[in-house]
């Protein structure tokens, strides 16, 4: 048993190494694309990223220490992060509710821009398109021209105006970085499943290790 659990702390350590690694990566991925892909996938980004820096912390911790408080605490949160994934992978299968949540936000984005001209700028330079269905939008509630977000670099060239919607271009985005995320879900579902058996095995047998000095 001693042998067993010294190899598993061994590996799992080397695994919350990769996960730390993972997560600063994905932090550094969401700074660099803050202002090209949509902000909710950078705000999961960062969630994830850090979400999984700070379990592969507390693992460390928890394993070298052999504390039972904090390696329960990581399996707990690595738990947690196998069901969001399983989740994830099951609502990224669903192209049509990916659609429907883009659509939403454009729709409140566009809401937002008929009070208060320039709430659609972000949207329209992040996607590459015009108006909520079309660039006419703007006309139908009595804009007279289009607004520089609506061209490439925010520079007016009729020649250069994006013709398609935002709500078309923000799914088309979307269903594209879910699928991608989505290929190697999997892999990271199988490597996430590992962890939680190790950190569960050695949750066990911290706690037998426990009762026999206790006694």
């Amino acid at each position: 048993m001693g042998c067993t659990s010294g190899v598993m702390k061994c590996i799992l350590n080397a695994l919350n190494v990769i996960l730390a690694i993972f997560g600063i990566l994905l932090i550094v991925l969401a700074i660099l694309s803050f202002n090209t892909a949509p902000k909710v996938y950078i705000y999961y980004l960062f969630i994830v990223g850090g979400v999984n820096f700070i379990a592969a912390m507390l693992g460390c911790c928890g394993i070298c220490q052999e504390d039972i408080c904090l390696t329960t605490t990581y399996a707990i949160i690595i738990a947690l992060s196998l069901a969001s994934q399983a989740f994830g992978k099951y609502y990224a299968s669903d192209s049509q509710a990916i659609k429907d949540f883009a659509a939403k936000d454009v729709e409140k984005t566009w809401l937002e821009e008929i009070k208060m001209p320039g709430a659609m700028n972000n949207t329209q330079q992040t996607y590459h398109c015009c108006g909520k269905i079309s660039p006419e939008d703007y006309y139908s509630i009595g804009r007279l021209t289009y607004p520089a977000s609506c061209y490439p670099k925010m520079v007016v060239n009729q020649t250069a105006l994006w013709h398609t919607g935002c709500i078309k271009a923000a799914q088309d985005e979307f269903t594209s970085l879910f699928n991608y995320s989505s290929s190697g879900e999997w892999g990271n579902i199988a490597f996430t499943a590992v962890m939680l058996i190790f950190a569960i095995f050695l949750v066990i047998h911290f706690r037998s290790k426990q009762r026999r000095y206790d006694y």
